[in-house]
């Protein structure tokens, strides 16, 4: 007899998973003792993930709380689906929490505190989050970064070979790769022995059906449970034929399963379908449904598909209105269901009924995309609706592509939201679009027509009495004109704000202009600036914000550094990598990140800049500010220190710069781009590297870029005097006042500069302490003209500098290894690594080899723990 197809298939997906199943067992023990483990379980569709996990649960069931929740394969995921699916099984405070109307940081605070209970470890699992939502995505990456103490196990799920460099997936990959708490588990396919194995017991030809299946555990168990001697050639046609020998009702239960892509309670398939208990019976013992509590699933989404995807669409769409019937009529039903099964039967009174429900729930939830996704569903239907609505509609939708970066999207919408309102006769919403409009048109460059925008929005909303409207749309315009480096109109407008804020006792828009007067106030006074921003914190922090709070600690960081106020720069800077790690806001946390690694770079604390710097470009984000600001910082070490591989990070810092076309962006860039030029002997490079730069500086009068472009011009011969509004040590360089440059830079804290200055005197022994000071910071190109420069002098007893690849690090690590150092606590393979660093996989392995000799350790994992422990790489 025929072993049962449901155990059948479950004992063929644990073949081979003994060491998986042990691994799994060693991370609950840990956590059982507090260490809280994140085990990422990794592998292609039919690999066995489901199977292996649950396996592992079920054994442990009187041994561990075991909590489960999937992720559904909706083309737009439920916000937070496993949270909730967690939370019908924990009961409790939990579950009421998720009923309630908690915030998203309540919901994900309530959920850490339900980890962890003193009587039994907790088995959490998340299945499926390549489906996952962005609430759900930022739950984990939450949690992960929470388990120290907690005595929890959270296993997620997923399909590594759907998840691509630009899955959203990737970027929570990348965040919990370093942390302590994370584990990756990759399932491979059976060996062609174990597939053989499997065949003869079935009297199978184990060779064909490894050739036919290539060891994927899922399509094995669909070849050997068929009854056909013939091996089918794909999982569908294996699938299709045991579906084939249903019966009619059996089959029509099957099709309405198939059509909902997640469980299924059992009123709904004999409300709609023809067959009742026996059908599923029937459906259950051919392998193709199981049974779980009280719903029914498709054993594998693969088969679900399978299945679906044979239905003609004439009884595909009448069987997704039926479904939606049903579900119109449960109480409470799921309005992200609704939406999906209305936009499925082509129901569009019922898209635009459930649609805006739904977009406004995962918006809620802080679930973006999925309620971008929502909202376009409503709009594709919005045409011929009343004004009104159609404009709320486009104004949702558009806030919400915005949220994710998804700008040309958002325009579109923004415009058919000014056209409604404008239609309806609501200016002043019309105006209040406007304004957010210019955001959108900033981000993706035009920022000609972003200007345009706000200030159309502020000529309509100045014709009516003050109020919290223009006041936004004061902010938005400051915030351009700042961006610009406009500082007096950034000012003017970003103070005007304040004044309407302060009249309407708004404090969340209080912080948020007096933020943007701040950032403009570095550039004319520094010492205002710093009150001001002050003042904005505080207003953050009673608004209750916690992203206010961040953005104001990052202008605070980032915005005295540019007028090199190192000191507090400093502070600013780590206190908000802190906070934001604190609060999860890895945006703003990142450009933290990446400034601090410039002001060591200007302080010559080179080893530091390069750990930061490459932390900051390789974050997940991608965020093209911080990479701007790394990458320019990582090029104009390389190009200092003389290394040959300078030109890639400030050609691409380069490119996405001059795609900003702000001054702020462009002009570090162009200053690194000049200074290698100058160093390689091409100097008849620097004017078409700067020039255009350096007008726009004059123009609008920024000391330090005016200052930095002017000396490299001055360098190549283009500039004679120093340009008017220069900052000091430039200006005193370009005039000729090495010395007194020199002393300048001592006061500021850049020895590299002051070496610079140092090297245009003629004096040996002034010439001797430059080459000290470059040799000390590892600055190999400019110490070898300097020492040429003595020699001519006749001085040839200087003292051998240190090599430039050993300086910084007692270890001996060249600063090529020091970023392949950082990458292996992240578990990267070589061709990861490499194609992170833009070098062959081959070069990835020399270097390895190097480190663990270097640092006297036997494995990439004890050489990340050193590393760590030595402070070589971040913690």
């Amino acid at each position: 007899m025929d072993p049962d197809p449901v155990l059948y298939a479950a004992s063929v997906e644990l073949v081979e998973r003994e060491g998986a199943l042990a691994a799994l067992g060693t991370w609950l023990g840990e956590a059982s003792t507090g260490v809280g483990r994140l085990v990422l379980v990794a592998g292609e569709a039919g690999i066995g993930k489901t199977s292996l996990v649950r396996a592992f649960c079920d054994d442990r069931d009187d041994a561990a709380r075991v909590w489960w929740g999937s992720c559904d394969a909706l083309s737009t995921p439920r916000p937070l689906g496993p949270l909730y699916d967690i939370a019908r099984t924990a009961h409790g405070e939990l579950a009421s929490l998720m009923a309630s109307g908690a915030s998203r940081h309540e919901r994900f605070s309530g959920f850490l505190e339900a980890l962890s209970w003193p009587l039994q470890p907790t088995i959490a699992v998340f299945e499926d989050v390549h489906w996952a939502d962005d609430a759900t995505r930022d739950l984990l990456v939450f949690v992960a970064r929470r388990l120290t103490g907690v005595n929890a196990l959270v296993v997620a799920t997923y399909r590594d070979d759907e998840v691509g460099s630009d899955h959203p997936l990737r970027q929570v990959l990348g965040s919990v790769a370093t942390l302590a708490a994370a584990r990756r588990l990759a399932l491979p396919r059976l060996s062609p022995s174990a597939v053989t194995g499997l065949a003869t017991e079935r009297n199978a030809d184990g060779q064909q059906v490894y050739r036919v299946t290539g060891g994927n555990p899922f399509f094995v168990t669909e070849v050997l449970a068929g009854d056909t001697e013939q091996v089918p050639d794909t999982v569908t046609d294996a699938v299709l034929a045991r579906a084939g020998r249903l019966s009619p009702s059996a089959r029509s239960l099957l099709e309405v399963a198939a059509v909902v892509p997640d469980r299924v309670d059992p009123e709904l398939v004999y409300t709609v379908a023809t067959g009742g208990t026996e059908a599923i019976e029937a459906c259950v013992q051919a392998g193709l449904l199981l049974t779980t509590g009280r719903s029914l699933r498709f054993r594998h989404e693969l088969a679900r598909l399978a299945v679906e995807r044979s239905i003609s669409v004439p009884r595909r769409l009448s069987l997704h209105a039926a479904v939606l019937g049903h579900l119109t009529e449960q109480p409470g039903a799921d309005p992200a269901r609704l939406a999906y099964h209305a936009e499925q039967a082509g129901d569009r009174d019922a898209v635009l009924a459930h649609a805006p429900v739904a977009g406004e729930r995962a918006s809620r939830l802080g679930a973006h995309r999925e309620a971008a996704a929502h909202y376009e569903r409503a709009v594709a239907h919005a045409e011929g609706i009343e004004p009104r609505v159609r404009a709320e509609l486009f104004e949702h939708h558009a806030d919400e592509c915005t949220a994710i970066d998804e700008e040309a999207a958002a325009l579109r919408s923004y415009d058919g939201a000014v056209t409604a309102w404008r239609e309806v006769g609501d200016h002043e919403r019309a105006a209040t679009v406007l304004a957010r409009r210019a955001y959108a048109l900033w981000g993706v460059g035009r920022n000609g027509e972003a200007r345009t925008s706000v200030e159309e929005a502020i000529t309509l909303l100045e014709s009516r009495p003050p109020g919290l409207a223009l006041a936004t749309a004061y902010t938005y315009s400051a915030h351009l004109h700042m961006l610009a480096r406009e500082i007096p109109r950034a000012i003017e407008l970003g103070q005007r704000a304040v004044g309407i804020a302060e009249d309407h006792h708004d404090i969340a828009l209080l912080g948020r202009a007096l933020n943007i007067v701040g950032a403009a106030q570095w550039f004319v006074d520094p010492d205002q600036a710093e009150r001001t921003l002050a003042r904005a914190l505080e207003a953050a922090h009673r608004s209750g914000d916690d992203t206010i709070v961040g953005v104001v600690m990052r202008m605070l960081g980032s915005g005295s550094g540019e007028v090199r106020r190192y000191e507090v720069a400093d502070h600013w800077l780590r206190e908000g990598i802190r906070w934001c790690a604190t609060h999860d806001l890895d945006i703003h946390g990142d450009y933290c990140l990446a400034w601090l690694a410039r002001t060591c770079l200007e302080l010559g604390r080179w080893t530091e800049a390069d750990r930061l710097a490459t932390d900051a470009a390789n974050r997940p984000s991608q965020h093209a500010p911080t990479r701007i600001v790394a990458l320019t910082t990582l090029g104009r070490l390389r190009v200092r220190r003389g290394d040959t591989d300078a030109d890639e990070p400030l050609t691409e810092a380069w490119d996405l710069a001059r795609a900003t076309g702000d001054l702020q962006r462009l002009w570090p860039v162009a200053a690194g781009r000049a200074e290698a030029a100058w160093l390689a002997g091409r100097p008849d490079d620097i004017v078409g590297l700067v020039a255009d730069t350096f007008e726009l500086a004059v123009r609008l009068k920024q000391a330090w870029p005016v200052g930095e472009l002017g000396f490299w011009l001055w360098c190549a011969g283009e500039l004679r005097a120093p340009p008017e509004h220069a900052a000091g040590p430039f200006a005193l360089q370009i005039a000729g006042d090495w010395r007194a440059a020199a002393a300048a830079w001592e006061q500021i804290g850049c020895p590299y500069e002051v070496a610079a200055a140092l090297a245009d005197g003629d004096d040996p022994d002034v010439l001797r302490r430059a080459f000290t000071i470059l040799g000390g910071l590892g600055a190999a190109p400019l110490a070898d003209r300097v020492a040429a420069r003595l020699r001519g002098l006749g001085v040839h007893d200087l003292p051998r500098r240190p090599s430039r690849a050993t300086v910084g690090n007692p270890e001996g690590l060249t600063g090529r290894q020091l970023e392949v150092l950082g990458q292996l606590g992240e578990g990267r393979t070589n061709a990861e690594i490499a194609a992170a660093l833009h070098i062959s996989p081959k070069t990835v392995g020399h270097h390895v080899s190097a480190i663990l000799d270097k640092l006297g350790v036997a494995d990439r994992r004890e050489a990340d723990r050193l590393a760590r422990d030595r402070g070589l790489i971040g913690s």
